[in-house]
């Protein structure tokens, strides 16, 4: 995959540390203000002043998604913490559409963003920059916030709603297809792909 044919991807990308898969399989995936007493040792990957922020635009009642694996805030993510292993768990942008979720079609922490509107679906979709998008580099600041358009999730979803686990390596894989055959999901999806490169320290 290439930013160039970030619009016409069927799937959106949620990025999170290994360690906190075993909980999302027992639990769903859910927004971070449902996140209770059983679940303290979730690790939050997001810088702590990003999620104050956040927290005062109500984003801390939603799950957020990318609409691709290579923002701005993924290489920060995987640069800060190159001891942690990630993955990224993906839902279908139909899954999505279907239930309602809300998309922010610029980085919503943005200055020109700093009163966010959540916009239906597909009207969102459609305000995307997508020019901005397909272009390589983060030095223009709306081509950075371009590619941090976000889509929103209100809920819990279910690990049987995922569509996607991709991991960077046999071992992951391995250890994820043993957590959700433990919890017994038997049937795909969710699959889990291999997908190295994506996980690598760099930027489009």
């Amino acid at each position: 995959m290439t930013l160039k044919n970030a619009k016409i991807m069927k799937l959106l990308f949620h990025l999170t540390p290994l360690s906190n898969m075993e909980s999302i399989i027992k639990n769903g995936l859910k927004p971070r203000n449902l996140l209770d007493g059983n679940e303290n040792a979730f690790i939050d990957i997001a810088d702590p002043e990003i999620i104050d922020k956040r927290s005062c635009q109500q984003l801390g009642d939603y799950i957020p998604f990318h609409f691709h694996p290579y923002s701005a805030f993924d290489f920060a993510v995987k640069n800060s913490h190159p001891d942690i292993k990630f993955v990224y768990i993906t839902i279908t942008r139909n899954y999505a559409r279907d239930k309602g979720f809300k998309v922010i079609p610029s980085h919503p922490l943005s200055d020109q963003a700093f009163s966010p509107i959540l916009y239906d679906y597909e009207t969102g979709f459609d305000m995307i920059d997508w020019e901005a998008v397909a272009t390589s580099g983060n030095c223009d600041p709306h081509v950075k916030s371009a590619k941090m358009a976000e889509c929103l999730a209100d809920c819990i979803i279910p690990v049987s709603s995922f569509h996607n686990v991709f991991v960077p390596d046999i071992e992951t894989e391995k250890y994820i297809k043993a957590l959700f055959q433990a919890k017994g999901f038997t049937r795909q999806p969710p699959y889990v792909n291999i997908w190295s490169e994506v996980f690598a320290l760099n930027e489009l």
